[in-house]
């Protein structure tokens, strides 16, 4: 059979990380990318001196519309009139309009939509997911990244969904026997985004308290009341390469997850790729979380800043435990597989089911 992913493209992560893994699988994949329709411009991956271009590309991306989303749409439906996909997965589909999805379909493909984020999010502009939410009842089948949004589907009188976690991918997350970096060392990490819900004000009481931390995520850190004080004590805040990223995670003693309020994150991306490395991670709690890491046994969670404070310290004073507790942790995402290639496994099984039922309506 084959296969067409379709979406932005720009990270090695999203996109990019389920086309490998089907092409691991030895399927016939394709790809159809349309970040760069936009010449990049919203990942500063080109710079363009002219001015009146760059607005040209930056209002298209931004509002989805104009000249070039339309030739984006038209000639993803000239690809797949050509190479007729049998399944077609699209991954967060912002630019895709519903018009196009019937046209897709009519090819007789079947077409799946995927989300990590929350359409339904209080944060978001409502024209940016226009689009999607328009095109929800047209999808074959829809795949949701938490379970929140099982309600919002319900509300639309859609039921054709199910939830398809995150991920790590075994080739950038992994333990590393004894890691050491000076850059990196410490006794808590934390590896993610600024989000104005209180993050800032956890980390500042650990570092106030004699806890070793370090801090990584790039550019939004700079809206924190504490970006000074974090550049004092922790030193800069930059991004991490995949390398980097692992080697980072595998220096700390327990590294640290908060989940976004933005996106009404249940769980998170790094509840995967810190047991990957095999090391502690000690998370803001969710009843989610609890399901997939057992508290105590296989992962450790805090519910307030003083409880955060009290539990850093415990198990950085208690490291055959906290080196059990990650093994385990390690040990239980192996048994219910979260890596990238058993999400495509989950793909394709919905895609068998989906598929008979067509052939029995028919």
């Amino acid at each position: 059979m084959k296969i067409l992913v379709v979406g932005d493209f720009h990270s090695p992560i999203y996109e990019e990380a389920l086309y490998n893994a089907f092409l691991e699988l030895n399927f016939d994949v394709n790809k159809f990318s349309w970040w760069q329709y936009f010449r990049g411009y919203q990942y500063n991956l080109e710079q363009e001196k002219n001015l009146i271009k760059k607005i040209y590309y930056k209002f298209q991306n931004k509002f989805l519309i104009g000249p070039t989303v339309n030739r984006l749409n038209k000639e993803l439906i000239d690809k797949v009139t050509a190479t007729k996909p049998d399944l077609i997965f699209i991954y967060r589909g912002t630019h895709i309009y519903p018009k196009t999805i019937k046209s897709l379909k009519k090819e007789g493909s079947v077409v799946f939509g995927y989300n990590n984020d929350d359409p339904f999010g209080a944060d978001y502009p409502g024209y940016f997911w226009r689009n999607f939410i328009k095109s929800i009842k047209l999808y074959d089948h829809l795949f949701i990244y938490r379970e929140k949004n099982t309600q919002d589907l319900l509300n639309m009188d859609y039921n054709k969904f199910s939830l398809l976690r995150s991920y790590y991918i075994k080739e950038n997350n992994y333990p590393i026997i004894q890691a050491s970096n000076e850059k990196y060392n410490c006794d808590v990490i934390f590896i993610g985004h600024f989000e104005n819900d209180g993050r800032d004000d956890y980390i500042k009481n650990l570092i106030d308290n004699n806890i070793k931390v370090k801090i990584f995520g790039g550019e939004s850190w700079q809206k924190s009341k504490y970006h000074h004080f974090f550049l004092e004590h922790s030193g800069p805040i930059s991004n991490l390469n995949k390398a980097e990223y692992n080697l980072a995670l595998n220096c700390s003693k327990i590294c640290l997850v908060f989940l976004s309020k933005r996106n009404n994150d249940s769980y998170t991306r790094r509840c995967f790729e810190i047991p990957a490395t095999k090391n502690l991670m000690l998370s803001k709690y969710t009843d989610d979380l609890n399901r997939l890491f057992e508290e105590n046994n296989e992962a450790v969670y805090f519910r307030s800043k003083d409880d955060l404070l009290e539990k850093v310290r415990f198990y950085l004073n208690n490291p055959e435990l906290r080196a059990n507790i990650a093994k385990a942790g390690y040990e239980r995402l192996l048994k219910d597989g979260h890596e990238v290639s058993d999400r495509v496994k989950e793909i394709m099984r919905i895609y068998n089911i989906v598929k008979n039922e067509k052939n029995i309506d028919s």
